[in-house]
């Protein structure tokens, strides 16, 4: 059986994964030169940046320094993923930033190019780093550290830290939910489906 604290990560990056293909979507629209919904590319960058920093980073943190402890292969790969959360965190603040004074300032002006390749480029890294961890991190901490000693961490690390919980997530989830929002690809196109709440176009459903 999968520790607890693994199945808590691994539902963090379903979640991730999920919200980074709408922030993909709204940015196909900005590419087909129309206005993408800011307030929600604000909420989202949010989202993805703060809510690793508060729980799911400094768990990954004990984690790596462990494996590296007893993989020492590992190592170089672990530096990598952990410059990479300090990237995320940068680039995914200023981001927000951008995201939200865009809305309050200029809702109605189509993404500029520059901060559309900075914010693809956000994209790609973090897309590139959940299937680094998912594919080739988390397998070697569940055969190099058993799972009896990853769940006598779970006491030590609150697990009660907001996730699907939190208010943050829930705002997000409404507005995305709640206007089919994450269907949205431009050019008046609907995807078959919303990876987060799983809405379908009206035709389909």
């Amino acid at each position: 059986m999968k520790a607890i604290l693994l199945e808590r990560l691994h539902a963090d990056h379903h979640r991730y994964a999920a919200l980074l293909c709408i922030l993909d979507r709204q940015l196909h629209i900005a590419a087909c030169d129309e206005l993408p919904d800011y307030q929600l590319l604000a909420r989202l960058c949010h989202y993805l940046t703060r809510q690793p920093e508060e729980w799911h980073h400094p768990v990954e943190d004990i984690l790596f320094a462990r494996l590296a402890g007893c993989h020492a292969q590992s190592a170089e790969l672990l530096a990598v993923l952990t410059e990479e959360h300090r990237r995320i965190t940068r680039d995914g603040m200023e981001l927000e930033a951008t995201f939200h004074r865009q809305a309050e300032e200029a809702p109605q002006v189509e993404l500029d190019l520059n901060r559309l390749n900075l914010a693809r480029a956000f994209s790609e890294l973090y897309h590139h780093h959940l299937h680094s961890e998912n594919h080739n991190v988390y397998p070697l901490i569940e055969h190099c550290i058993p799972a009896s000693e990853l769940d006598e961490l779970s006491p030590r690390i609150s697990l009660t830290s907001p996730a699907e919980g939190s208010p943050d997530f829930q705002r997000l989830y409404r507005q995305i939910a709640d206007h089919h929002t994450g269907l949205r690809l431009g050019h008046g196109e609907q995807a078959d489906f919303c990876p987060l709440c799983d809405a379908r176009p009206a035709a389909a459903s």
